[in-house]
């Protein structure tokens, strides 16, 4: 790619054919033409240096403001190229431009980059040269309609400035708004461009002006986006599976996932050309060889022999081919040349891929587990969408005693053919999975990635923990657009389009996970909180302020009703302390005034702690019972120790997460609200028994 800074000059001249406002200007190479530019533009004026070398131009005394006589210009002038032959005497100097100065105003910065997953994405935030110690930008990845771009200018922390701050005038919100719409669309019809920095951009009380930009573009042509093609989800549920590369050898990858599929219900085939029986069945030494149909190969065996069983999978109607084998792509020239082979083989018969170099796929509710994990995970309703193979086996060791139970769990591995939008349509129809978590290293194809995520997550909650933050400290020299939008902020820009919930770590991501399987959306952000602890009440409120969560009034009539039978001295407002002495029955009462009031509410807080007095089991009932009479978010906070251990694992049982750490139920509550509140329509709570201890189906 030849990447070429255009001239200011040229820079303006492309905003000038987008229809964005810039200051008259001229370029001049001598002294005396730079007061005869000046005269003509009318003082005063500002002079810049023009060279592809100087980047950042104030930095090495490359601009002066102010000039307002002939005097003034020439001394400038002389300044600026003194300066630059001192700062960097082998810079390429093209001219000094010559502009007017336009009167001072709100200084802000548009800019945009070209994400190598994601594609053309656009910055805002405040500009000026302090750009990169404010770093109050939003970010967002195009297109993008104007409302969107609204919601964008919105999301600063500096907004309160556009829109007037102590005693200052608002500033020209719609003009900026057109500035963004034109640029952005500009950006995205133009192939060439590849990175630009409009900063600063003043901002009036009527209008705006560009005063400064810096334009990259490509010299050949950009490459399109990759077209991401649709899957049958029915591909994932084979009658019949053949294990290529099947062992004796408990040492090979190939004897564990033959183990593993060993409960699969439909027909299970091991093939190995050098074994006659494994676990008592009988092995045949290729596909070809089986005499019944294959919907699916799990392929165990070198690299340098995959191409061979391709062509065996497409004579024999294999829909889809899970490649366990590493050494592709991830090892090297020689890898990704044969994963290239291995999928010109599979386009040819029309085989679908995943992986290669993956852990495999495991569907818990139809006993699929063609993974070389040493333990299965127990059947639930959380989809395990992830990069890492090792993240997978460690995750699934954590969730047996943690009684976390998963619809699926998918290792993508290079995603040579299936990727993330992929499994998440898969996962989308998919009956048993109601809320999904993702990890994510990299996303190859981030456009349609948005596009599939922005669907399922609107029935279907999204969860992700994305690796790599630490990218977020990295500069780029080339530009401000460069050092404040790195490569994680630009996922985090769209997580937050497609309406995926960030989060920091895995067990918070399943935390989220649990909760928006069993309760969905809130349809809000109005909170109510029962609690039998003062102290917890208190904190309630503190942690609901910090996470962006309102605490709802008590409706008079609701006040009432619960003043018949609560203690006098109960706190008579929200949060309601029901007083220590309250044991589950007392609970349940509040319980039923809450489901017939529930339009005055959104989420409930239902906070538990030990006491004498308390049944952790009953309260754990009563709760569940809560959550399936009422169309509302319920969130299970008992807290304790052993003592309150029988609740906390009927809630577990019967799908109700429970948080044994206040803040953080507030927390993983504020995340889900931050990104999308309204529930789905048609959205139903899992249906059970809730006096279930065993969780079993109602």
């Amino acid at each position: 790619m030849a990447e070429k800074l255009l001239s200011e000059v040229e820079g303006y001249q492309l905003l000038h054919r987008f229809g964005i406002p810039a200051p008259p200007h001229r370029i001049v190479e001598r002294e005396s033409d730079a007061v005869r530019a000046a005269e003509e533009i009318g003082y005063p004026v500002v002079m810049k240096i023009i060279s592809p070398q100087i980047v950042h131009k104030s930095d090495v005394g490359g601009v002066i403001t102010g000039i307002a006589n002939e005097g003034g210009a020439k001394e400038a002038f002389r300044t600026i190229m003194k300066n630059a032959a001192a700062h960097m005497p082998d810079a390429e100097i093209r001219g000094i431009l010559v502009e007017k100065q336009m009167p001072p105003g709100l200084e802000v910065l548009i800019g945009g980059k070209t994400d190598p997953a994601f594609g053309k994405v656009i910055t805002f935030g405040m500009g000026g040269t302090l750009v990169e110690f404010l770093k109050d930008v939003s970010l967002r990845v195009l297109p993008l309609t104007k409302e969107e771009i609204r919601e964008m200018v919105r999301d600063i922390r500096g907004y309160q400035l556009i829109q007037g701050f102590r005693g200052e005038s608002p500033k020209d919100e719609e003009a900026l708004v057109n500035i963004i719409a034109a640029m952005a669309d500009g950006f995205v019809q133009d192939s060439q461009i590849l990175e630009f920095d409009l900063n600063p951009v003043i901002l009036y009380e009527s209008g705006a002006a560009v005063v400064d930009a810096r334009i990259i573009v490509d010299g050949g042509e950009t490459a399109r986006r990759p077209v991401s093609l649709e899957v049958d989800p029915e591909i994932f549920y084979p009658e019949s599976i053949a294990v290529v590369g099947a062992s004796t050898n408990p040492t090979k990858v190939g004897y564990a996932v033959f183990r593993n599929l060993l409960s699969f219900r439909g027909e299970l085939y091991p093939v190995n050309p050098k074994r006659a029986e494994i676990f008592g069945r009988k092995v045949y030494p290729s596909m070809g060889d089986i005499p019944g149909t294959v919907d699916m190969a799990v392929i165990a065996v070198p690299a340098s022999v995959v191409p061979g069983v391709m062509e065996e999978a497409g004579r024999k109607g294999v829909r889809l081919a899970v490649i366990i084998t590493a050494g592709f792509r991830e090892s090297g020239e020689r890898g990704r040349e044969l994963e290239e082979e291995v999928m010109r083989i599979a386009r040819k018969h029309g085989i679908r891929v995943v992986g290669p170099n993956c852990l495999g796929i495991m569907l818990p509710h139809k006993e699929i587990n063609s993974t070389f994990t040493p333990v299965s995970p127990k059947p639930g309703h959380i989809a395990f969408i992830s990069q890492s193979g090792a993240i997978i086996t460690t995750v699934v060791d954590w969730s047996l005693p943690e009684e976390i139970g998963f619809s699926a769990v998918i290792s993508v591995g290079n995603q040579a053919d299936l990727g993330f939008e992929h499994y998440l349509k898969f996962v989308e129809q998919d009956p048993d999975t109601r809320s999904i978590t993702l990890y994510i290293e990299e996303i190859k194809d981030g456009w349609s990635f948005i596009n599939s995520v922005r669907e399922v997550a609107i029935t279907k909650p999204v969860v992700a923990v994305k690796s790599g933050a630490s990218e977020k400290g990295r500069k780029a020299a080339s530009s401000h657009t460069g050092s404040l939008a790195g490569t994680y902020d630009v996922y985090m820009a769209a997580f937050k389009q497609a309406g995926v919930i960030p989060v920091e770590s895995l067990r918070e991501a399943f935390h989220l996970a649990e909760l928006l399987a069993s309760e969905g959306y809130p349809e809000g952000k109005r909170a109510m909180v029962i609690t039998s602890a003062g102290g917890f009440a208190v904190l309630s409120s503190d942690y609901a302020e910090t996470y962006g969560i309102e605490m709802a009034d008590i409706p008079e009539a609701m006040l009432e009703e619960l003043n018949a039978f609560l203690p006098p001295d109960w706190s008579r407002a929200n949060p309601m302390d029901i007083i220590g002495d309250a044991g589950a029955d007392r609970y349940a009462r509040v319980f039923d005034v809450m489901i017939k009031y529930q339009d005055a509410w959104d989420i409930a807080f239902v906070i538990g702690v030990p006491s004498a007095l308390m049944n952790p089991g009953h309260l754990a009932n009563e709760i569940v019972r809560f959550s399936r009479n009422t169309r509302k978010m319920v969130v299970g906070c008992v807290l304790g120790g052993d003592s309150m251990k029988s609740g906390m694992r009927i809630l577990r049982m019967c799908y109700i997460p429970n948080f044994s750490e206040l803040e953080d139920a507030f927390k993983a509550v504020g995340s889900i609200i931050e990104v999308r509140t309204g529930r789905a329509p048609g959205f139903r709570p899992i249906e059970l028994d809730y006096r279930c201890p065993a969780g079993r189906q109602a």
